[in-house]
């Protein structure tokens, strides 16, 4: 028997949760607990402009890049809670991560050249290493100077980076497609919209019928209900009506698997009742207040001849384009009445489940809570 879990999370915010199923996005309907009740008719508050991060929530590992962006003589540029860095390649290979600025006169690096595992400053040639140390001023005699660099490593397929002031975790989560997937697209978008925001819109499936009527979904028919159905304490499930399994994984990360006969078209009720599915990554990198980097990895169990199709990558970045587009507008509009005082989370209802377990986690993460809600204890 199955039954959704209808939270009282708004009643029981400051409760913590007992353990979380397994990391993968998919739930077992088995595993499911049959709670009832009505979700109580109280909100979340999300209003007023974005306040400075919290700094608890830097003390993660993430990702900022994918490996096949990161060549041995180019740098990628990004910014991380409002500060500017960059990433290349040291002289053995290894990435590393400095500030985007010059020690000298503040010109931002990332206009200048990588030389032999160094970054050079396209203002007067001084050069970095990997660790931010400079090792060669031109026309002047060589100082004793650093600028700041952050943790950084290189796993299956993306570049890490550590920015909080607690010392790094030795693990580093794993966002492989699951076995049998192959990766076809990887692409990178920076969008202005508060990262927060974003994760609301991709942990939401029930606005898909309304919003992407040009996109993937095209002719779909609105259920009577929308449930999503998860455990009891997790940040993971699958929806009902639709054959996709959900999960939030902290810190900014949206994983996804969708049952898929052909475009634009779902079939069966459950993923596993599906011949064919496409995993969706959506890592949202809070660039600033106003922005977020997403980095967008899709793989395919089928259909495997695509990646040898010329130019395949850019078709899927256009339809990548397109769907975003279409929410983008919306959560602009929503940003912007947020930050004159609009509460975005004013009214949540039971499909809104996902999204509100990751606000109260993050709102439970920036207060310090010793157990996180969800979580399995540490």
């Amino acid at each position: 028997m199955e039954a959704l879990v209808n939270d009282r999370l708004l009643q029981d915010r400051h409760t913590s949760g007992t353990d979380q199923t397994c990391a993968s996005p998919s739930t077992s309907k088995q595993s499911l607990d049959i709670v009832k009740g009505k979700l109580p008719r109280k909100s979340l508050n999300v209003s007023g402009p974005v306040q400075p991060y919290n700094t608890r929530l830097k003390n993660f590992w993430f990702p900022v890049a994918f490996s096949t962006d990161l060549k041995d003589d180019t740098m990628v540029p990004f910014d991380c809670f409002e500060e500017p860095w960059v990433i290349f390649r040291g002289k053995d290979g290894i990435p590393g991560c400095v500030q985007n600025t010059c020690a000298h006169r503040a010109c931002p690096l990332h206009l200048g050249s990588v030389n032999e595992g160094r970054i050079q400053c396209p203002y007067h040639g001084w050069e970095y290493s990997t660790d931010g140390k400079c090792e060669k001023m031109p026309s002047t005699q060589l100082r004793n100077v650093k600028i700041k660099s952050l943790p950084c490593f290189e796993q299956e397929g993306m570049i890490w980076i550590w920015p909080g002031d607690e010392p790094p975790t030795a693990t580093i989560p794993c966002l492989l497609p699951p076995s049998g997937f192959e990766i076809h697209a990887e692409i990178v978008m920076e969008l202005p919209i508060e990262h927060g925001l974003l994760l609301d819109n991709l942990l939401d499936l029930a606005h898909a019928p309304f919003t992407h009527t040009s996109t993937f979904a095209k002719g779909w028919s609105v259920p009577s209900l929308v449930k999503f159905l998860t455990p009891a304490s997790g940040l993971q499930g699958y929806w009902d009506p639709y054959p996709i399994d959900m999960e939030f994984r902290p810190p900014c990360m949206v994983l996804s698997t969708i049952g898929i006969s052909k475009p634009g078209k779902l079939e069966g009720q459950n993923t596993r009742q599906c011949a064919t599915h496409l995993h969706q990554l959506h890592v949202c990198l809070p660039s600033s207040r106003k922005k977020t980097r997403l980095l967008y990895r899709m793989s395919l169990d089928f259909a495997s001849v695509l990646k040898h199709v010329p130019f395949m990558q850019y078709l899927w970045r256009h339809f990548a384009e397109q769907v975003l587009n279409e929410d983008l507008r919306l959560v602009l509009g929503q940003q912007e009445r947020m930050n004159n005082g609009a509460n975005v989370w004013n009214l949540p209802v039971g499909y809104d489940k996902l999204g509100v377990r990751y606000r109260l986690w993050r709102d439970a993460l920036e207060k310090g809570a010793k157990q996180l809600p969800f979580m399995k204890p540490m």
